[in-house]
């Protein structure tokens, strides 16, 4: 079935112009335009006619799809359309000039195109660096990675010793949260803010409200999500809780349904996504679940083809990937170089090429459509995967041995 899926995909991308332009296009739902959009073409124009087939079919039933127009919208590449398009064709379409979505979405592109991508990529706080945190053999160092120049650098050392934190960036100020010193859990918490001049780690935040260890944690609609984990007190964990920001202020959201440490968090589509991990019977589960902040449920999904604990996940392009991990079946000597990916759309798992080596408490981030892997047990080197190519390659060493780091695009 997994190669019939892939058969498919390959069919319409090479003839993905045709596709937008026929007329069963237009009676698709907007879940299968989106995936239409998503695929890649070898065909210059085909931003151009993705951008003709979304007004199409906008307008075909435009009362009932104008309120998916923007969504679709951002899926072009409005890079790659000329300007004599943007000013004669896009700029005087009713739907895009309506929508203030939009038309954020075209000052971005023309931004981007006139400072540069890169230029443009520093402005957002974005850029081809990747921040990588402490690590069990290595607590408190901190390390940055360029991906371009494939070169390390030291940052300031975490205020304490972190094993099995977690951590997220929010605006370019990185929070590091929970772990262990081995004998005490904790809660607290510490940000490093790349924004100043001369970063330093600063402890004076709010404590989480329960102390966790080797738990999860993501970004999703402005908030900072934890999910799961361990401590001494009650043991693994279900429980879940969000951080604002703005407001300081830490505040319990449902519980998972299963309880999960060394399992991995993401978000997508504006939801959560909770994968694997090790469960109350202390085994290796393939579980999943996702979490909508709208009715504040935690519903399962498909489950994983493998259980996994000491994973690491990340998003590409509306596709989650579990990458690694340790599938329980032999103690301490069955580590996973094995990767799967699920589709958002078709809700189903499929297998992605294994890893150049196994992978168990690696970490990964997204930088520039590749996914990139740091550290884990024994394993010294650097991995990227290219879904253009669909292969893992070796990038280089790691600075030192990390397993169970905190790996955050910068």
């Amino acid at each position: 079935m997994d190669d019939l899926v892939q058969a498919a995909e390959t069919f319409i991308s090479k003839n993905l112009g045709a596709v937008l332009k026929s007329a069963d296009f237009l009676q698709f739902g907007a879940d299968d335009v989106k995936a239409m959009l998503k695929l890649e073409s070898e065909q210059d124009s085909i931003d151009e006619d993705k951008y003709r087939s979304v007004v199409s079919w906008t307008k075909h039933d435009k009362d009932r799809r104008r309120k998916h127009f923007s969504d679709l919208f951002r899926l072009i590449q409005l890079e790659n359309l000329s300007n004599e398009f943007l000013n004669d064709v896009v700029h005087k379409e009713e739907l895009v000039g309506s929508s203030v979505e939009c038309t954020n979405f075209i000052i971005t592109a023309t931004l981007s195109r006139l400072l540069g991508a890169q230029v443009y990529k520093k402005i957002k706080g974005q850029s081809d660096e990747i921040l990588i945190i402490g690590g069990e053999s290595c607590q408190r160092s901190v390390a940055k990675f360029n991906t371009k120049t494939i070169q390390w650098s030291n940052m300031p050392d975490t205020n304490i010793a972190r094993i099995y934190p977690s951590a997220v960036n929010y605006n370019q100020q990185i929070l590091l949260m929970g772990g262990s010193n081995g004998r005490t859990y904790y809660n607290s918490v510490e940000m490093l803010d790349l924004n100043d001049e001369n970063p330093k780690w600063d402890s004076n935040l709010p404590s989480m409200g329960e102390k966790r260890y080797g738990f999860a944690s993501t970004l999703l609609n402005g908030l900072v999500y934890c999910a799961g984990g361990y401590n001494n007190d009650t043991g693994r964990l279900s429980s879940c809780e969000s951080y604002n920001l703005e407001e300081r202020k830490w505040s319990s959201i449902r519980n998972m349904n299963k309880k999960r440490s060394l399992h991995a968090l993401v978000s997508a589509r504006g939801l959560l996504y909770a994968l694997g991990g090790r469960d109350d019977d202390n085994n290796a589960t393939n579980t999943a679940e996702c979490y909508d902040p709208r009715n504040g449920k935690w519903e399962y999904i498909p489950p994983m083809k493998t259980c996994r604990y000491g994973l690491t996940a990340v998003v590409l392009n509306n596709e989650i990937y579990a990458i690694g991990g340790y599938d329980g079946s032999n103690y301490l000597s069955n580590y996973l170089s094995s990767v799967e990916k699920y589709n958002l759309y078709a809700k189903t798992w499929i297998d992605v090429p294994s890893m150049n080596g196994t992978r168990y408490g690696g970490s990964a981030c997204v930088v520039d459509g590749l996914i990139w892997v740091f550290g884990g047990r024994g394993a010294k080197t650097v991995v990227f995967y290219d879904p253009a190519t669909n292969k893992w390659q070796v990038s280089t060493n790691m600075d030192r041995e990390r397993w169970f780091p905190c790996v955050l695009s910068i």
